[in-house]
């Protein structure tokens, strides 16, 4: 039993009878995955898109941080929609590359790593769980900027009886409930798709 994992783990491709594990269908650009697992190259980078982190993603299988996707040896695609998607597989790759190198690979990276931690940075402002703590970051956000407006004399915002403090405070408390209402929006549409798919896949299965 060890014996076939391990050749399982060390195969140049996917077993005929296997399917994805995301998607549960035939295999498209199939990746092996450091830990041996084989996945469509589109469901495992959808799912790191998903999480909008810097971090390495997650294994679904074995839960083995990801820092290696290997393409199926006999990919020798020509399509344009293909080559993207293994130039995309190829960027994933580079930038959990170690050392020297990887760190000048993170410096041709750089544009795509703002992207993912901006996008990190939304995933939690508009996170519903994190109501509390987006309002304390915010409030204090307001505050610092309104010691910068006080004490360099700016004066091209028109506070009125308000005042830059209290002006601030309650855009940024403001900008929380909009925050708030778009993760509350952002989960409902979520969770509507996936119920969407399971009626679609029940479908196809009857």
């Amino acid at each position: 039993m060890e014996e076939k994992a391990k050749n399982r783990d060390q195969s140049e491709k996917p077993l005929e009878d296997e399917h994805c594990p995301i998607c549960f269908g035939d295999f498209t650009i199939p990746c092996r995955t450091n830990c041996g697992h084989w996945f469509c190259a589109t469901c495992i980078l959808q799912l790191w898109n998903y999480r909008s982190t810097v971090q390495r993603c997650k294994c679904p299988i074995c839960c083995r941080p990801i820092s290696n996707l290997v393409p199926e040896d006999s990919l020798l695609v020509q399509q344009q929609e293909d080559a993207e998607l293994l130039r995309d597989v190829t960027r994933y790759n580079h930038l959990y590359v170690g050392g020297v190198y990887g760190f000048f690979l993170k410096l041709v990276a750089l544009p795509l790593l703002m992207q993912r931690i901006m996008g990190s940075l939304m995933s939690k402002l508009i996170d519903p769980n994190h109501v509390k703590l987006n309002c304390y970051v915010l409030r204090l956000f307001a505050l610092l900027l309104s010691w910068i407006y006080s004490n360099c004399n700016f004066e091209f915002i028109p506070t009125g009886r308000l005042g830059i403090w209290r002006l601030l405070d309650i855009c940024a408390m403001a900008m929380v409930a909009i925050f708030y209402f778009a993760g509350l929006f952002h989960r409902w549409a979520l969770r509507r798709h996936v119920r969407l798919l399971t009626v679609l896949q029940a479908h196809e299965r009857s």
